[in-house]
């Protein structure tokens, strides 16, 4: 068991980095198409990762729960609880408006602009957070 949490919380937090650096380096690279190859691919490695915190948070939030869990621990459990809903909600809403052909047209560009670079700066909080998290649990403290 403590190989699958760190195996995990290696995943998510390497995602975690390579979103963190492809949401910095984007503007260099990208030749201005609507075409995001490297993003098309990512996606699919963040979807992974955004299901599994969101498991996590929940898990986590039932954790804290128990009656000797101290304040802090049970209020930051619920936060991560409640960003990972509202990252799947933004992540997976954009994602599937991707799929839509109309998806690269007027009004649509701007949601494009704006919603994922803010899916993506939370998408690495709460990886990297998850990861810590995990890392910590596989070590048993």
């Amino acid at each position: 068991m403590h190989i699958l949490k760190r195996f995990l919380a290696l995943y998510l937090g390497l995602t975690a980095l390579a979103v963190f650096f492809n949401l910095i380096l984007t503007p260099v690279y990208h030749d201005g198409s609507p075409e995001y190859p490297v993003w098309e691919i990512m996606n699919h490695f963040m979807a992974a990762g955004v299901l599994l915190a969101l498991g996590m948070g929940f898990l986590r939030r039932r954790a804290a729960s128990a009656p000797d869990t101290p304040a802090t621990e049970s209020i930051w459990a619920t936060v991560f609880c409640y960003a990972t809903i509202a990252l799947a909600m933004l992540f997976f809403w954009e994602w599937f408006w991707n799929f839509n052909p109309d998806s690269e047209t007027g009004e649509a560009v701007t949601s494009h602009i704006i919603y994922f670079p803010i899916v993506d700066a939370l998408y690495t909080i709460v990886a990297l957070d998850a990861a810590r998290y995990l890392w910590k649990k596989a070590r048993g403290t």
